[in-house]
């Protein structure tokens, strides 16, 4: 019977099939032994967040919640705690970190904000955060100061969880430590510093204007919280910062619906950018009738080149009452620009609409 040798290729696929099932084999157990740990911590994490509550209902003294909390793994007690962060504040959650600061784990992540990767690092200001602890602004304004950025961030949010004005003084003066960040980022952070913000965003106001990304932030931030001591400064800005800087104050402005501003926003309505045009347009709309004043000064620009300024110009003319409405009504009748008709139709039908159903301006726009 004759003998015929194995092809060495035979030999090299099977192995190699071989070696794929036994290396698929692994992950999946590697898989199923993840999943199951998941859901063991799971349920550690559910076990403590219920020793929490049954401790803050006078339900189990400190012994025992501690007891509890110290035979989970760290994964379930952090798991617990950003659970209980995210529900509860005040003095129930001051009562509950008081219990757990110094518990080993704690510890632990505390000494992780000093050394380790950046992303390790980040981790642990995010957890030192979540806990109500006044004692740690010190471990966290140093994480803050060291970074990297995406350290910095972290101990910027867990500074702002305890409305640390000191920390957004810090960041506004700084602000190459959140490099990358969005501006609407950038305003998402300031907003959780809360009523505490308001000085550290007045002092960055004043600075000199500058078109970085934290500057307009902090415009945006002190329009959004209309903070009318602020009013004078966004005006000068309006008058005389960069484009974005003029664009933020105008909006800013808008938000304050401040009827001192009407002059400032009056005379904006003549930048040399549309964009800045556009957004002085719909402020004036926002301030309402008390800006009837402006009344002239909107009607001309419903012959803008913007599109935008045409169509906020007339819509904010459709907000300033009789005087407004006039004023539509003669572009619409008599103007020789065929946009500027247009625009004041568009607003005149929708404030019929208004006035056969209302809310229907509030639809259009």
């Amino acid at each position: 019977m004759p003998h015929w040798p194995v092809q060495p290729l035979l030999v090299v696929l099977l192995c190699s099939a071989l070696v794929t099932l036994v290396m698929g084999v692994a992950v999946l157990r590697w898989h199923d032994s993840l999943r199951r740990r998941a859901a063991r911590d799971d349920t550690a994490g559910n076990a403590v967040g219920v020793a929490f509550a049954r401790f803050l209902a006078g339900q189990i003294d400190r012994d025992r919640l501690r007891a509890r909390v110290q035979e989970v793994p760290p994964r379930a007690l952090w798991m617990a705690i950003e659970s209980f962060a995210e529900s509860i504040e005040g003095e129930g959650w001051r009562r509950l970190t008081a219990e757990l600061r110094d518990l080993p784990e704690i510890a632990r992540t505390r000494r992780r904000l000093a050394r380790g990767t950046a992303w390790q690092r980040a981790l642990a200001a995010r957890r030192i955060g979540l806990l109500q602890d006044p004692t740690q602004r010190g471990v966290l304004f140093r994480a803050m100061e060291t970074g990297p950025a995406l350290v910095a961030l972290s101990a910027g949010l867990a500074l702002a969880r305890l409305h640390d004005a000191a920390a957004l003084d810090w960041l506004m003066q700084h602000p190459e430590s959140l490099a990358g960040l969005g501006r609407h980022q950038m305003v998402a952070l300031i907003k959780r510093f809360g009523p505490s913000a308001l000085d550290p965003l007045r002092r960055a106001l004043a600075l000199e204007a500058s078109e970085a990304t934290a500057r307009l932030a902090v415009i945006d931030a002190l329009g959004l919280w209309t903070d009318e001591t602020s009013r004078p400064r966004l005006e000068t800005l309006l008058a005389s910062g960069e484009l974005e800087t003029r664009v933020a104050a105008a909006r800013a402005l808008g938000h304050l619906a401040a009827p001192a501003s009407i002059g400032p926003l009056d005379a904006a309505l003549r930048d040399r950018a549309w964009q800045v045009r556009a957004q002085a347009a719909r402020a004036l709309g926002s301030i309402g009738w008390c800006a009837a004043p402006a009344v002239p000064g909107l009607a001309a620009r419903l012959s803008d080149l913007s599109w935008w300024v045409r169509r906020n110009a007339a819509y904010s003319l459709g907000r300033m009452g009789i005087v407004g409405e006039h004023a539509l009504g003669s572009v619409a009748e008599s103007d020789r620009d065929p946009y500027a008709r247009d625009a004041a139709r568009e607003v005149l039908q929708m404030m019929d609409w208004e006035r056969e159903n209302p809310g229907g301006q509030t639809h259009v726009e």
